[in-house]
């Protein structure tokens, strides 16, 4: 069940393990943390569409919350680990890793258990995608799709097009699926409109 006290999350990234990075931030003014427990993990991952309603069900009802809590601050850590790589590329021209900085992430995926098949995606046209599905028995099982997320944007996304918002307070990242390659903001309806406002403003102080 989605935390109500909180505003649903953020997903302006274009890719999940952006909308990962996003899960804490002040876009309305105060800090919020969409993974302040283990439910809230859930709950984003739900929103995300990483995990279905009826499974986030059954892994709520069927996994301690302490576990579930635990989860959640390994959540947070992989985060900020996923934060401190993506800050130490950011006036780099393409990805260059070295072994200990994948380590987090290869720790994670060589741990977990995933099947793997080609199904008929959601087009009706019967086109063939290919689909994985990790196996989530465990609280730890819920950063094995976070994990593939980021190893996904490490090896597939284009460095130049990983950007952060231009936003001079704003925390949030993006990866830049516009046709001119030029987008600015996390979102037009919040940075945007701000950066709008503030040249307004900024042009009727000189008249």
């Amino acid at each position: 069940m989605a935390d109500s006290t909180k505003p649903a999350p953020i997903l302006i990234a274009d890719h999940p393990a952006l909308d990962y990075l996003n899960t804490v931030g002040a876009p309305y003014g105060s800090e919020i943390e969409w993974l302040e427990n283990g439910q809230g993990l859930v709950s984003w991952m739900t929103a995300a569409g990483i995990l279905s309603v009826s499974r986030s069900t059954e892994i709520s009802g069927g996994i301690p919350a302490r576990e579930l809590d635990a989860a959640a601050d390994g959540a947070r850590q992989l985060r900020e680990w996923f934060r401190n790589l993506l800050t130490r590329h950011d006036n780099q021209l393409e990805w260059r890793f070295e072994a200990d900085q994948v380590e987090s992430i290869n720790r994670i995926l060589m741990a977990g258990t995933h099947r793997f098949r080609l199904q008929f995606d959601s087009s009706g046209e019967r086109r063939l995608e290919f689909a994985g599905q990790y196996e989530i028995d465990t609280a730890e099982d819920l950063l094995l799709p976070i994990a593939h997320a980021i190893a996904d944007l490490m090896t597939e996304m284009d460095r130049l097009l990983v950007r952060q918002c231009a936003g001079p307070n704003c925390t949030f990242w993006f990866n830049d699926l516009t046709k001119n390659r030029k987008r600015r903001w996390c979102d037009m309806k919040v940075c945007g409109n701000r950066a709008k406002s503030a040249a307004f403003r900024e042009r009727r102080k000189d008249a």
